[in-house]
């Protein structure tokens, strides 16, 4: 019968080898590891593609050293990643094993959710003033359809709220063409804002923005287009 030599759980560098292995290990991790994950007795790392020799140099030795682990190496365009399985018998020491693997590691990535969470973060950073140029444009294009609005208010109102609100609703009418300049300025000047931001600083506007922004154009559109809409609605209101 052949009898098959068990590996041993240990380490087999000497004490000053073992402390140069993990300082290097944690140069490493400094200038390339990327992320890991951690679930139960396995150990994933992501390191950048540059890397791609000094990661295998480290598979290479630890291999060497603790051939008791078990080294897996997957690679693409984007990331080196390296999956370090410790064996069920040694469990209770998972932690002490793979704790060298991520000295000098960012935080880890073992939630999927707190990575949704980073990400829509980062999403919303948004280009600077673009929710303020948004806000301005949409507050003025309804000023427009509003002062709008106010031309055929008359035939809608009782005569009784029209004799007191009559003088109100006239210098409405009066501003029409001059809020109507400033919310085509405004539109404009916010959508060539947030496109030299977005190009400026390489951040795309949020949902909300370009939300803001698409009932903003259409209202000034309504605003352009009053005059044309105007006398049908009278015609409509008289009937």
């Amino acid at each position: 019968m052949t009898m098959v030599e068990a590996r041993p759980i240990a380490c087999t560098l000497a004490s000053g080898e073992f402390k140069d292995r993990l300082a290097w290990i944690a140069a490493l991790n400094k200038d390339a590891l990327r992320k890991y994950e951690r679930r139960d007795l396995v150990l994933e790392l992501s390191y950048t593609p540059e890397a791609r020799e000094r990661v295998h140099e480290m598979v290479r030795n630890e291999r060497a050293c603790c051939a008791f682990l078990a080294f897996e190496l997957c690679e693409t365009g984007s990331e080196i990643r390296v999956t370090v399985t410790a064996p069920e018998m040694d469990r209770e020491a998972a932690d002490t094993l793979f704790e060298q693997f991520v000295a000098n590691a960012p935080a880890p990535s073992s939630c999927a959710c707190a990575t949704s969470a980073s990400a829509a973060k980062t999403s919303a950073k948004e280009p600077p003033g673009s929710k303020a140029a948004g806000v301005t444009a949409v507050t003025l294009s309804t000023g427009a359809v509003a002062c709008g609005v106010c031309c055929v208010l008359p035939f809608a109102l009782p005569v009784t709220v029209l004799a007191s609100a009559g003088p109100l609703l006239a210098w409405f009418v009066g501003m029409h063409v001059w809020v109507t300049v400033l919310a085509i300025l405004s539109v404009v000047g916010a959508w060539g804002w947030i496109a030299w931001q977005t190009r400026r600083t390489a951040r795309k506007p949020a949902t909300s923005t370009l939300v803001m922004m698409g009932a903003a154009t259409a209202l000034l559109a309504v605003a352009v287009l009053w005059p044309l809409l105007e006398k049908p609605l009278i015609r409509m209101l008289r009937v």
